[in-house]
């Protein structure tokens, strides 16, 4: 039987959130709430009910960083497939026989891409109608790690997300996902969108803010050069340049923003 164990990664007042959003226990699935907090008074909102539920491994560190906590909490991981999860997201029984049953079909993936949606129904954004491998995907597609279950053998000591990005980060404050899904490429992992819903959140993308929030501006640029390298000055000009030219944004404020994101990976190496 294949077990499906939930990574939920949260922060200060986050934790309150989590325990309305876990559905009953059921044997083929655990859960690994790691918990990060900035000061001891976050300490006492955690609910005593969540720690104690025998399918919930519970943790707790000092500290901030999405991407060091998503990465802590997959160094735990001991499930068969490993999902992403926030702590406002919202799986149910027919969620995990999803998950469940597109591994067990494709026992050659890696990674499985699915949709998500808002607590009314709503599509978090504009999904493909067809499955298709990653390499095969259209131009335009982006993917958050909410909409990944992967199998841990596959990625545990080998992939890790990119902690110079993600909430808690002062400079790159997004694009983790990014650069976790061009180093699954390039390592060969098998990856491929399945056309089915299999989450819920009330969280928006940090992407769809890219006209108007400085840090998303930064990732953007910080993650042209990991793709493009010294080919990212051009790339980011000419995208600013046409953002402004539609009207979407002011280009000298959007494009300065971007090259603090290419100084910044520059002059601060991945270290992994």
């Amino acid at each position: 039987m294949i077990s499906v164990e939930v990574l939920i990664c949260t922060i200060n007042k986050g934790i309150v959130r989590i325990w309305d959003n876990l559905i009953p226990p059921r044997k083929d699935v655990k859960y690994i709430v790691s918990y990060q907090y900035t000061d001891e008074r976050y300490l006492d909102l955690i609910p005593a009910a969540l720690v104690e539920r025998e399918d919930v491994f519970f943790v707790k560190r000092k500290g901030k960083g999405l991407s060091n906590n998503r990465n802590f909490a997959l160094s735990l991981a001991k499930g068969d497939i490993i999902i992403f999860a926030d702590d406002d997201a919202r799986y149910s029984e027919e969620s995990f026989n999803i998950i469940k049953q597109t591994f067990e079909t494709h026992p050659y993936l890696d990674v499985a891409f699915f949709q998500a949606s808002t607590y009314t129904g709503r599509a978090l954004k504009k999904y493909p109608l067809e499955e298709f491998d990653y390499e095969n995907r259209p131009k335009e597609m982006e993917i958050s790690a909410l909409e990944m279950a992967c199998r841990r053998k596959s990625i545990q000591g080998k992939l890790l997300f990119d902690e110079r990005f993600g909430l808690g980060k002062d400079c790159l404050t997004c694009g983790e996902q990014d650069i976790w899904l061009m180093e699954a490429e390039r390592m060969g992992l098998k990856m491929r969108y399945f056309p089915r819903k299999v989450v819920e959140t009330s969280t928006l993308l940090k992407q769809q803010m890219l006209y108007v929030d400085a840090g998303v501006q930064r990732s953007f640029g910080a993650i042209a050069y990991f793709r493009y390298g010294i080919r990212a000055y051009i790339y980011c000009f000419r995208f600013a340049l046409n953002a402004a030219c539609n009207g979407m944004c002011h280009f000298v404020p959007m494009f300065c923003q971007m090259m603090r994101g290419i100084s910044f990976l520059r002059h601060n190496p991945d270290t992994k």
